[in-house]
Formats: C-alpha cells, sequence, structure tokens
C-alpha cells in the first residue's frame, strides 16, 4: 500500500517508533540477568519513563511497568506500584522498596513526550509538502460557464495531451472559459518547506545528544558557528545516563549483581570527546588507538592548500564581503592552529 501522507496518527506513531529503534542503542548494558533482556529495558524506560525491577516467585528478576501510587512520602513521590502481568499471573501492588524503580529521566517523563512535539510538525510540513506538490502540477485553471462549454475545453485539452491539434467549432467557447493562474504567490516555497524540515529534525536530535546542524546560513559556516550548539547536547542525555547508574548501585547492592551502564552506539563518541578530550579512546580490549587528531604535522598539506584557497577569496574582487569576512576567520583559525 502506498504511503497516506495524510493518516496523521498513523505516520506520527511510526516516527515515533523509527526515534526509538535509534534511541533504543543509547545505552549499553552489561550483566543483565537473562530475564531482562536490555532492550525491553530500555523500551519500558523510553515509552513509559519509569521500569520497576524485582524477584519473582520462580527466583529471576523482571522488569515490569505498572501504575504508581501509595501514600505519598514527604515529597509528594510515589510509594507503590500496582503491576498486572498474566504472563507470570501477576497482579500485586507492590512497596517500591520491594524491589528497584529505575526512572528514564528525574521526572519520570520518558522520550514519547518529546518525539511527540518534533514529530508532529514533521508529519505536519510532510502535509504541506505533498500539497505543495500537487498544486505545481496546475499552473493554469480553467472554468466553465455550462456543461457544453466543458466537455468541448475538456475536449482540446485531451487531443492536446494526444499531440494531435484541436479545432474550436464555435466562438462562444471563448466567452464561457476563464483560464486562472493555479501557482500560489504568497511567498511559500519548497526551500523553506525543506529548511522547515532540516531545522525540526536538527531540533529533535539535539534533544536526544546527538550534532545535527540546523544553521540557515547559506554561506560557509566558521568553526565557531558549527560548535556553538555543543553544550547543549548533552544536559538530557547525561542526566538519563545518572538515573540509570543509580539505579545500577541499588540493583547490585539489593540482589548481589554486576550490572554496569554506559552509553552506547555514537552517544559514547561524543560523551568521550566532552569529557576526556579524546577522539579515539581505548578500545574494549585495553589497546591505545592512535589519535592523529593533535598531530601538528598531519595534514600539512591540506592546511596549506586551504589557506592558498582562504586568500585568493580575501583577494578576489569579486567576492561578496560576506565571503571575505567568513574566508578572514577562518585564515585566523588556521593561524592560531599551526
Amino acid at each position: 500500500m502506498s504511503f497516506n501522507f495524510k493518516d496523521k496518527a498513523k505516520n506520527l506513531a511510526n516516527m515515533n517508533i523509527y526515534m526509538l529503534a535509534k534511541t533504543v542503542s543509547m545505552f549499553e548494558w552489561e550483566n543483565l540477568p537473562e530475564t531482562i533482556p536490555y532492550k525491553e529495558l530500555e523500551k519500558l524506560l523510553q515509552r513509559n519513563g519509569f521500569a520497576f525491577i524485582t524477584k519473582h516467585t520462580d527466583g529471576n528478576l523482571y522488569a515490569f511497568n505498572g501504575g504508581l501510587g501509595g501514600v505519598p512520602d514527604v515529597y509528594g513521590n510515589p510509594t507503590e506500584i500496582n503491576i498486572s502481568n498474566p504472563a507470570l499471573n501477576i497482579s500485586k501492588t507492590f512497596k517500591l522498596d520491594e524491589g528497584v524503580l529505575i526512572v528514564n529521566d528525574d521526572f519520570k517523563m520518558g522520550l514519547i513526550p518529546l518525539f511527540d512535539r518534533y514529530n508532529t510538525f514533521l508529519v505536519e510540513n510532510d502535509i504541506n509538502m505533498m500539497v505543495y506538490g500537487y498544486n505545481t502540477r496546475t499552473q493554469k485553471l480553467m472554468s466553465a460557464s455550462d456543461d457544453k462549454t466543458k466537455a468541448s475545453a475538456e475536449n482540446v485539452i485531451k487531443k492536446s495531451i494526444d499531440g494531435e491539434i484541436a479545432v474550436i467549432g464555435e466562438s462562444v467557447i471563448f466567452e464561457g472559459i476563464k483560464v486562472h493562474t493555479g501557482v500560489n504567490n504568497s511567498g511559500i516555497s519548497i526551500t523553506s518547506l525543506t529548511e522547515f524540515t532540516q531545522y525540526t529534525k536538527a531540533s529533535l536530535y539535539n534533544e536526544i545528544g546527538l550534532s545535527a546542524n540546523f544553521n540557515m546560513k547559506r554561506e560557509r559556516l566558521t568553526q565557531g558557528e558549527t560548535e556553538q550548539g555543543d553544550d547543549a547536547l548533552f544536559p538530557f542525555v547525561f542526566n538519563m545516563l545518572k538515573c540509570r547508574t543509580k539505579a545500577v548501585e541499588q540493583l547490585n547492592k539489593m540482589f548481589d549483581l554486576n550490572i554496569n551502564v554506559d552509553f552506547g552506539s555514537v552517544w559514547a563518541k561524543g560523551s568521550k570527546e566532552v569529557i576526556d578530550d579524546e577522539i579515539n579512546p581505548n578500545d574494549k580490549n585495553g589497546n591505545q588507538e592512535i589519535d592523529n587528531s593533535n598531530d601538528k604535522n598531519s595534514g600539512g598539506d591540506n592546511t596549506g592548500e586551504e589557506k592558498a584557497e582562504l586568500e585568493s577569496i580575501i583577494n578576489n574582487p569579486d567576492s561578496t564581503d560576506e565571503d571575505i569576512e567568513t574566508a578572514k576567520e577562518l585564515l585566523a583559525e588556521l593561524e592560531q592552529t599551526k
């Protein structure tokens, strides 16, 4: 079946699932019990905002979702969770101190509200782009005053499409048909719609700690402009890691386990660059990978070529003032890194 761009609810749900398929690998878990696959644990945390781990009567640990409640503590936090799990024949209210409550973030929000917000914009803009595309197909609109005139006009259009020369037998057709411009002159363009999609996607990725440029500047970007948003990437994902680390400490202590959790996939590389200022950290076997990022002699030829290119832009009388200013900034950065 073809893609139905008008089915907003289905398209939003699908986009959320695609995002969860990416973020489920945000964290790497080690030494989890076999009865708690990391994928199922992350699905509970990211979808619902929390998961409760406790020991079942069969002696195994499981992660559950349920309704939080009970008499609140002094800070208004829940103290009980009601769990219903037909597969394990469980329908019971547990005290939270009977297990460990893992939260995705300090406010138990999860990622779905975040995905809903940005993906709603994307779904709506997809419709805008489809409708814009349809409108561009109709450069002219014809209206007829009666059925006979309408049929004559349709016959002329059909013969034109078939490559035939059409003859109009009566002049009354010119009086009964009016031609209107079909293109919208409101100033909306496919470029602005595309930029909105790029901006929305970049904002969403930045929220989950992935660097995506949403600068709408159409000229060359300086290094400072490309790095200015890096500080905003990690507060939320670090909060997610902190919550998991705290829960792991409680699990290890309560159930005598040796679980570890840390960033995984591209999040591991990004956090390593921010915390340790290392592009290539040690691999899992303990071997130090070669990092030439600080080698002043590496890429010397490329640096010289780039300097020559920037100087040619500065000295070119046809260069715009903005191009010259940008080239000077980049040249100054190269001089500082020598």
